[in-house]
This record gives C-alpha cells, structure tokens and sequence, in this order.
C-alpha cells in the first residue's frame, strides 16, 4: 500500500479567484479615477507675500545639515542662507494647502520689490516654483542692507494693493550699516498695519561675509575697513517735540547727532541677528520664527490673522490610480512555487510498511 499526495485544486482555484478579484479592483479603481470623485473638508487658508532678502550677507555658507528640500546628503557642506531659503520657500509652496494664495517679492537696499503677485498656491503651483527657483543675489540693484525700511515697505504695498495679506519675511537680520538701538526709522503703526512674520536664517557664529563675482564665485571677503565706510543709513528717525525742546535746551546738536554705533570690529562678520528681527517685530507688531523647516514655517502662516477657515475640495483622483496600479501589479506577479516536501511513509494496521526501494539486479 503506497500514500497519495493530496490535491492541490483547492489552492490553485482559490489564487485564480484572488488574481480576478485583484483585476476587477484595478478595473473600477481605474474607472473611479476617470470621474474625479472628491470630499470637502474645512481647511485654514489665506494669502501671504512671500519676501526673501537677497543683499550679500545672504551669501554666507553657514547653513549645515541637510537642506529642506532633501536633494543634498546631511553631511554635505554648508550652503548659503539663500539657497537654504530658496529650497525652503519651494517645500513651503507644496505643503500650503490649497486655496491658499502666495505671492513672491525680494528685498535689498531698502525696499521691497515684489515679484509675483498672490495667486493659489495648487492652480499656480509651477509659476511660483519657477519664480523661487530663479531668486538670485544678483537681483539687487544696491548692496545697502536697510532692514528697518525694507519691512516697512514690504508693510506698506500690502497695505496699499493687496489687503488682509499677511507677510513672511525671510532674513538674516543683518543692518547695514548698523544704527543705534532706539535710533531706528519711523513707523506708523495703524489697525490697518498687515500681520505677518519675520523668520530669521542663518547661524549664530559670525562669518565673513562673501564678496561675489559675476558667476557667482567668491574673490574675497569684506574687510573692516570697507564695512565701515558703508554710507549712512539715510534720514534720521523723526523726534518727538517733548524730546527736541529737552534736547534743545541740553545744547545737544539735533542736526548732525550720530545714527551709527561706534565699530566694533565686527561690521564686516554676520550671523543672525535675533535682536534686530526682534526689534523690528516690537515696533510693526509682527511675529518672530526661526525658518528651521517647511512644518514649521507653514504652521506659523496658518496661524497669523487674516487667515480663514474655508471648505476646500480634496480630489481622490490620485489615491485611486495609485490602488489601480497596486491591485494591478499585485495581481501580475509570478506564484513563488514552494518546494516539494517528501511524504511520511504510510502505516499499517499493527505494522509499518517501508516505502518502495529499488533492488539491485542479480548478476548473472
């Protein structure tokens, strides 16, 4: 008496089953995917304009680490503050949700140039990446670095064009040339003065600042001696008549009174001025963050006034080509054939029967 292996229908019908059914999703995802199905979900929105400082201390290399949009490995070397912003701006754009508008200016000297105005972020997504893509140091039209005047400015054309905008504005802080604390230009700060944020980039170890060629090489740093002769950072703050008649009468010289701090030494050297955003951020009422990473930077934007809570429509069209493809490709694979596992040797009433061996022929 010999052991029959058992049948293996059973299984091969019921993989056969699995293939159709596999196929029949990939079909009726596939045709889901073709009607753009969709729900609407209340998502946070709003319009921002986008400003990046594009003046040479944006140049510095101290920015480690990988960058925002992961294209270069965490131990590669240090980039500038501007291509950190660049790729930051770019992650930011993408996880904006949509219905939110943005907008694209630059900044230098001491004004604000805007370069795109606000538009939705998902329907004009390609146009705003290209503009951030592009944003170069050589933009500039000066090498002036008003930080003051170039908030103020960037304040005022919101104010002007596009109202209920709220601003991100992306610097290191560096003043150039520096003034005195309490010396800073006027700013008249309304109800109608827009909400916004001032995100500082850089590192915190002062660094020599690059001085660029056309192709974008460093061919020296700023010396001590060339910061120093910057020009004077332009009309003097207007003072209040308490103050000029107590001054006046101290025989204090109204008219060429000092703006600049006496040099430190340190003109030439830049790193993140967290004390100059802050003092900017005390007389405009805007917030302060560090641009350490796209969450961040989108959660603080989200979060300003201004924004609003709408219904914004989430389209299935994508999830569903991808379910399609993997029900497709699941349903395509080859069977793995599993490996013939020797039968146990049958047994008898009382008694073992050994299986079958093959006797050697008798020699004749």
């Amino acid at each position: 008496m010999t052991g029959t292996r058992p049948s293996s229908t059973p299984k091969t019908a019921l993989r056969h089953r699995a293939r159709w059914w596999l196929a029949i999703l990939a079909v009726l995802a596939f045709a889901l995917a073709l009607l753009r199905p969709g729900f609407t979900w209340p998502s946070r929105v709003g319009t921002t304009l986008l400003v990046v400082d594009i003046t040479q201390s944006m140049n510095v290399a101290d920015m480690h680490g990988q960058p925002p949009d992961g294209n270069l490995p965490a131990d590669a070397a240090p980039i500038t503050r501007l291509a950190y912003t660049r790729a930051l701006l770019r992650r930011v754009v993408r996880e904006l949700p949509c219905g939110h508008s943005a907008g694209v200016g630059v900044f230098t000297e001491r004004k604000t140039l805007v370069l795109m105005a606000p538009v939705e972020v998902c329907a004009h997504y390609a146009a705003l990446d290209d503009v951030l893509t592009s944003l170069d140091w050589r933009m500039a039209w000066a090498a002036d670095s008003h930080i003051f005047y170039g908030a103020y400015s960037a304040l005022e054309q919101i104010r002007q064009h596009w109202p209920g905008t709220a601003l991100a504005f992306f610097t290191d802080g560096h003043q150039a040339p520096p003034i005195f604390s309490g010396k800073e230009p006027r700013f008249d700060r309304s109800a109608n003065t827009p909400a916004g944020a001032l995100f500082g980039v850089g590192g915190l170890q002062p660094q020599p600042v690059p001085r660029t060629g056309a192709q974008g090489q460093t061919i020296g740093y700023w010396t001590p001696e060339e910061a120093a002769a910057f020009a004077s950072p332009g009309a003097q703050p207007a003072i209040p008549a308490p103050d000029r008649e107590r001054m006046a009468a101290a025989g204090e010289d109204l008219r060429n009174r000092p703006q600049r701090p006496p040099s430190a030494g340190t003109e030439h050297l830049s790193w993140r001025r967290d004390e100059v955003l802050a003092r900017i951020a005390e007389i405009t009422g805007l917030q302060v963050h560090t641009a350490s990473d796209a969450g961040t930077v989108v959660t603080a934007l989200q979060r300003l006034p201004g924004g609003a809570t709408r219904p914004q429509r989430h389209e299935l069209h994508a999830p569903l080509v991808l379910l399609g493809a993997l029900a497709l490709l699941a349903g395509l694979l080859p069977e793995w054939r599993r490996q013939r596992q020797p039968l146990p040797a049958a047994t008898g009433a009382g008694r073992r029967i050994a299986p079958a061996t093959l006797s050697r022929p008798t020699p004749l």
